[in-house]
């Protein structure tokens, strides 16, 4: 799938904007300040409903216009565009190939998308958060299930975190919460698991190749309860969650919140068995970081028989020579959007789109 063209109508700092891309290398060149990062936003936008940079849509909208609005076209693929606008009554609209969706989940997987930014070069040494992020992110667009999982687990906890402060606890109605929570939880805690022993078969490979050594990667999921599930057993985990909820209701009334499950889960990345947060150079953390979202790109390509579109922003210059052609070796075959101050990047490929905003 490509991106071809890229339609904005007061987005960030954007009036009226209309851009074209090619299908192999777009290189978004410009000085600090001119929106470069605002284009690779709307379009990862489209693909999962949301930006990498802000949790907030009506910090999007320009200043002193209504809505905003983002539109995409896309190439061989299935899918031909995506169409968002929303207001500031909170209000949003999505279209897919020209027809309403209902259901944010529809918009899963019609562009698959994997960004780099530079916050994402401080993944292992930042708070779980942005592990528990980096794992959503990508499951909800290679499942739809996923994603409806993940809003259901998140609504629940909220839900019960608000009866927790309740004088008065029904053991009944609590005991509700536990069931759904463990059930629909249970779910989210398998399949990450399962894309967890993905990326690693993908990362220790690539990993090896941009250090040119034998050190090992290896990623492994952290639960906040401990299960002894065979093979990830999905029912055996979910017994597991309901019991350690059961048992530990008293401290969730006293702390009035949901101490357990995938929301207080997290992500151990380890290098020759020595944690990376705790032991590892920030070059070797910077490395394992790029090993794992090329890994991210090829185990979408790889389970959905599709090419995602990759956007770089403003990554390269974060680092050296070296990896920035180990990074970019990955890319062939791959619609690339990186962002840049200034052109200084050594580019194997014919198939380069400079786009120099200063002449917009």
């Amino acid at each position: 799938m490509e991106v071809s063209s890229l339609n904005l109508k007061n987005f960030r700092n954007y009036d009226n904007y209309r851009i074209d891309f090619n299908n192999g290398v777009n290189v978004i060149c410009g000085k600090n300040g001119l929106g470069k990062t605002n284009l690779l936003e709307a379009m990862f936008l489209c693909a999962v409903g949301k930006s990498f940079r802000t949790s907030k849509d009506i910090e999007m909208i320009k200043n002193d216009k209504d809505k905003y609005e983002v539109g995409i076209t896309i190439d061989k693929d299935i899918n031909e565009s995506v169409y968002i606008t929303y207001d500031r009554k909170r209000e949003r609209s999505i279209k897919i190939n020209g027809l309403y969706i209902r259901k944010m989940r529809h918009l899963m997987g019609t562009l698959m998308a994997v960004v780099f930014a530079p916050e994402d070069l401080l993944l292992i040494s930042s708070g779980p958060s942005a592990r528990r992020r980096f794992m959503d992110i990508s499951l909800s667009q290679l499942s739809q299930s996923y994603y409806y999982d993940l809003v259901t687990y998140n609504k629940l906890v909220n839900q019960k975190n608000i009866y927790l402060k309740h004088k008065k606890i029904d053991s009944i109605e609590i005991d509700v919460f536990n069931e759904q929570l463990a059930e629909t939880g249970s779910r989210i805690i398998f399949e990450r698991i399962k894309f967890i022993e993905k990326i690693n078969e993908f990362s220790q490979d690539i990993h090896s190749y941009i250090t040119d050594s034998k050190e090992k990667i290896n990623l492994k999921y952290i639960g906040s309860f401990k299960t002894d599930a065979i093979e990830n057993d999905c029912e055996k985990i979910k017994d597991d969650y309901y019991k350690i909820l059961c048992l530990n209701l008293e401290r969730e009334k006293e702390r009035e919140f949901c101490l357990f499950g995938p929301h207080k889960d997290d992500l151990d990345i380890f290098l020759n068995n020595e944690n990376l947060k705790m032991f590892g150079s920030q070059g070797q953390k910077r490395t394992a970081v790029i090993s794992m979202k090329i890994a991210e790109l090829k185990l979408m390509e790889k389970y959905t028989g599709r090419k995602p579109v990759l956007f770089l922003d403003d990554v390269l210059s974060e680092l050296d020579k070296k990896r920035q052609q180990k990074l970019l070796y990955f890319i062939d075959g791959i619609q690339t959007f990186i962002t840049c101050t200034d052109f200084d990047i050594d580019i194997d490929s014919q198939n380069v789109n400079l786009i120099n905003l200063e002449q917009k």
